[in-house]
């Protein structure tokens, strides 16, 4: 080998070398540019409760028994067909929902609640009443809930389908003192 192809291989790794250490010190310059960005939120906890709506300090759980029942009047609009007067004027996209039971549930299907799964108090709130009335406290809640969808199909004969469901439920209850 003459020194002057070694000379040029030497050159061509000598090159390899540095575009390598530009790359990696490229990429550790571009990780720089990625940078998390919080999503600007509203700080005050009012933001999203109706007016004159105060939060409370401390968040208390419902009786069990109390959010069974409600979650069992829910259960019977649903299978009375008077589930649009159950929803709140918030509920996203209600006239999508009835529309999908009129059209893909059948006629004579029930929900059957099976067992409730967990509790979960997602918010509370006092309503003051009007004229030095008590008011009332809403619970927002989460209830998860074994439930099974059951009707009679023409040819099969009577199917049941089992499934988890989460239920936003709001409950109102008198004010605390």
């Amino acid at each position: 080998m003459t020194h002057s192809n070694f000379s040029k291989k030497f050159k061509l790794a000598g090159i390899l070398i540095i575009l390598l250490v530009i790359g990696h010190i490229a990429t550790l310059q571009a990780r720089q540019f990625r940078q998390i960005i919080p999503i600007v939120s509203p700080q005050a906890p009012t933001s999203n409760l109706p007016v004159g709506a105060v939060p409370v300090n401390q968040v208390t759980q419902l009786d069990r028994g109390l959010v069974e029942s409600s979650l069992r009047k829910v259960l019977d609009q649903w299978n009375k067909a008077g589930m649009a007067e159950t929803l709140t004027k918030e509920f996203y996209d209600s006239s999508r929902l009835m529309d999908a039971m009129d059209t893909i549930v059948p006629r004579d299907a029930k929900l059957r609640l099976q067992s409730i799964q967990g509790i979960q108090t997602l918010q509370q709130y006092v309503v003051p009443g009007s004229d030095g009335e008590r008011g009332e406290m809403v619970s927002v809640v989460s209830a998860t809930a074994r439930t099974q969808l059951e009707f009679e199909q023409p040819g099969t004969g009577f199917i049941k389908r089992p499934g988890i469901n989460e239920f936003i439920l709001e409950i109102s209850t008198a004010a605390p003192p």
